[in-house]
């Protein structure tokens, strides 16, 4: 998908009557004239800046020529009179668009590679959050949402997202999951593998994968199936009473730890699955560019309402960043054909996200062709410039016991 579209996409869901329409949770809102109407709403929480929502709304008025800028305390009334369905509908005809057959996606042997794996996001601490998503962890004081995302880990796109209560049931999710793609994206759901971690697997949910048209490959823990548990070493075929057939991969780690990769693919090579499972972490990283990057848990609402507005607006930003990406990835690649370069090279994604910033809603917003077609040419140019090496089978310890500093959830001033 080019940019342009991308922005295009967006201002026409913005502008189009059925999307306020949907979204309006009181009949008469948004009937009279006011500083900042509708679209400019789901514009202005589009914007990827991170700074205090009264600062954000002072350039949000200076860079559009709107006059004096309303206050916050006016933001959030107007806001509580729609939903999050707008950010919703934006993501899902992304893509839908993306993923109609049109374009030519990355796969592996074939393969679309996807991921799906669950996080909590802390909330802004109130007794309403509290009641709505519940807490997570010891002292039941911090409110947190559950949230599970449906990755595709070679294209970097977001396909399904959920987000529910602290006490999600993850394998209920993965199964909402692959019913989507059932649903919504049956000849995906024909040429994908599913990536899981260990301990998303059970007799149902592997009864649930072996009904689907996916082909999947799941880490186990030890003691998953006694079938499974008892499989010899290397690779081994295996019928369950439930289930089906199973291909069973079992090898040792360079920690001393036996892995053990169950999967419904019967004709890949063993020494294959192992670098194909560690394809997984890219949902990992996806989430750190989610909550560190983008910094999704900054919400700049304390109410149900306005976090799942900011949650599904983070949503269309992790697809409008893949987009810009791969744009950019391409400038950078045409730069460097004739070089001779010992690794292929690409934009760097940290650098892209703080130059759309500063950029990303004037081009959603301008409205007028000949604007957009300099700004986004403009855009993609800067972020072509800084680049960093792609050096396969990296691999660094992971730290599992963060200081305080790096677990702080810094909030907006509201």
């Amino acid at each position: 998908m080019l940019p342009e579209w991308l922005l295009a996409k967006l201002q026409d869901i913005t502008m189009r009557p059925g999307t306020l329409q949907r979204a309006k949770l009181r009949v008469q809102a948004f009937t009279r004239n006011r500083k900042m109407d509708f679209a400019s709403a789901l514009s202005f929480l589009l914007d990827m800046r991170t700074t205090t929502l009264q600062t954000r709304l002072n350039e949000f008025f200076a860079h559009n020529g709107g006059g004096a800028p309303i206050s916050q305390q006016a933001f959030s009334k107007l806001r509580a009179n729609f939903d999050h369905s707008p950010f919703e509908t934006m993501v899902r005809a992304l893509v839908k668009e993306e993923y109609a057959g049109k374009y030519e996606l990355p796969l592996w042997n074939g393969y679309h590679i996807l991921a799906d794996d669950g996080t909590y996001l802390q909330l802004p601490r109130n007794d309403v959050l509290r009641k709505e998503f519940g807490t997570h962890g010891g002292d039941g004081f911090c409110p947190f949402a559950g949230v599970s995302v449906l990755f595709d880990v070679l294209h970097g796109w977001v396909l399904d997202a959920i987000m529910t209560h602290s006490n999600m049931n993850e394998r209920e999710e993965c199964e909402r999951h692959i019913e989507f793609l059932r649903q919504e994206l049956p000849h995906i759901a024909e040429k994908a593998i599913l990536l899981l971690d260990r301990g998303y697997l059970s007799a149902d949910l592997l009864e649930t994968l072996q009904g689907s048209p996916l082909k999947f490959l799941a880490r186990c823990q030890a003691s998953f199936l006694s079938p499974i548990s008892n499989a010899p070493m290397g690779d081994s075929v295996l019928t369950l009473k439930r289930g089906g057939t199973v291909r069973v991969i079992k090898f040792m780690l360079s920690t001393g730890e036996v892995e053990t990769l169950v999967t419904n693919l019967l004709d890949i090579p063993a020494e294959e699955f192992p670098a194909l499972y560690a394809m997984r972490w890219g949902i990992e990283t996806a989430y750190h560019r989610l909550k560190r990057e983008l910094c999704v848990e900054k919400f700049s609402g304390k109410t149900p309402n306005t976090v799942r507005q900011d949650f599904w607006a983070s949503m269309v930003l992790m697809n409008s960043v893949a987009v810009f990406q791969q744009a950019a990835d391409n400038q950078v690649q045409d730069r460097q054909k004739a070089k001779g370069l010992k690794h292929p090279y690409r934009a760097r994604t940290s650098d892209l996200i703080i130059t759309l910033r500063n950029r990303f809603i004037f081009a959603v917003l301008c409205g007028v062709p000949a604007l957009t077609k300099l700004e986004i040419p403009s855009i993609i140019k800067t972020i072509a410039r800084t680049v960093s090496p792609v050096r396969p089978g990296r691999s660094f310890q992971r730290r599992f016991h963060l200081s305080l500093a790096a677990n702080l959830n810094l909030k907006s001033c509201l």
